[in-house]
């Protein structure tokens, strides 16, 4: 099963592409469009495929009101002069939108176009450029630069998976990154047991302000959330490291000044100044990231298995 692309402007999302948190201030007629690219790697120790998810939503606000406006031609173009094509989509909400935790949406309105490819064309480092032309023949266009390759140090993984002793962490490491300005991380935790009855995964999205960021300590540095919603217990338990039985999968990403400019992250990025990166005749943002995804379980190493994960690396207390 591939992994899902994360492309949310507040972090990267397991459940699917979705945008949230897009303020749209409303003028008597203003098109905004919030497009994001994200170059995903199954495995950081093998990144020669990778999958190219593109989301765009484009909103026609007026009056303090949010609209659709389907039928426009939304394209990214790399610069070999590779290009896709994004297909609408009938349901914005469900495939665009996320639920925030409040119950609320951002924006409200919107028509939804997304394309993905695998194996991608595009390659880290490359310079991308987007073309929205709407119905009535109004054009808005934007660039942006993939960061390069995020690449781990010192992590070992069978598959895109790797084992950490019950109880322990792990500090994922990389070298730095060109045209990174901020980095961003998730995690889906489950087999929690008794430390989380609900049915869905725990969810811990993070993120880290600026761009000489390299290291982050898995689970520790992912409890943020927990701390916004007083889980004391459950930050007690992780914040020691992941208990036995416990699985995860872990996304790390670096995003470009685009992303980091028109969306300041609550979680690290401070402010409330959107800096826009789409032009002519409308505003918005068009923002790229590059990110991997890793598997990790929690449990002692199994003696009778020729084939055992390995561990991820040296843990931490």
């Amino acid at each position: 099963m591939r992994s899902q692309v994360f492309v949310i402007p507040a972090l990267f999302v397991f459940g699917g592409c979705k945008l949230t948190d897009v303020e749209i201030v409303p003028s008597p007629e203003l098109v905004v469009a919030a497009v994001t690219a994200v170059l995903t790697v199954d495995d950081p120790l093998q990144p020669a495929q990778a999958e190219l998810s593109v989301v765009a939503l484009i909103t026609r606000s007026e009056r303090s009101q949010s609209y659709e406006i389907p039928g426009a031609v939304v394209r990214i173009i790399g610069e070999h002069g590779q290009s896709m094509l994004l297909q609408e989509v009938p349901d914005p909400v469900a495939t665009c939108l996320a639920h925030r935790t409040d119950g609320a949406r951002h924006p409200s309105g919107g028509s939804c176009y997304i394309g993905r490819v695998w194996p991608s064309p595009i390659t880290p480092g490359e310079q991308l450029s987007l073309e929205v032309a709407l119905p009535d023949g109004r054009l808005l266009t934007g660039a942006s630069r993939l960061p390069g390759f995020l690449s781990p140090t010192g992590l070992s993984l069978t598959n895109g998976r790797c084992r950490l002793e019950p109880d322990t962490g792990y500090r994922f490491s990389w070298s730095p990154v060109p045209g990174a300005s901020a980095f961003v991380a998730e995690a889906q935790l489950v087999g929690l047991g008794e430390h989380w009855s609900r049915d869905d995964p725990l969810y811990l999205p993070v993120a880290l302000r600026g761009r000489d960021h390299t290291t982050m300590v898995f689970p520790r540095d992912f409890l943020y959330e927990l701390v916004e919603r007083e889980e004391w217990e459950l930050h007690r338990v992780l914040h020691k490291g992941l208990p036995a039985g416990a699985a995860a999968d872990v996304m790390i990403g670096a995003v470009d000044r685009n992303w980091a400019n028109w969306i300041r992250l609550r979680r690290g990025l401070e402010g409330e100044v959107h800096v826009p990166s789409v032009f002519g005749d409308g505003t918005g943002w068009f923002g790229t990231a590059l990110g991997w995804k890793v598997g990790i379980e929690s449990r002692e190493t199994d003696p009778e298995a020729d084939d055992d994960l390995p561990l991820c690396g040296p843990p931490t207390a």
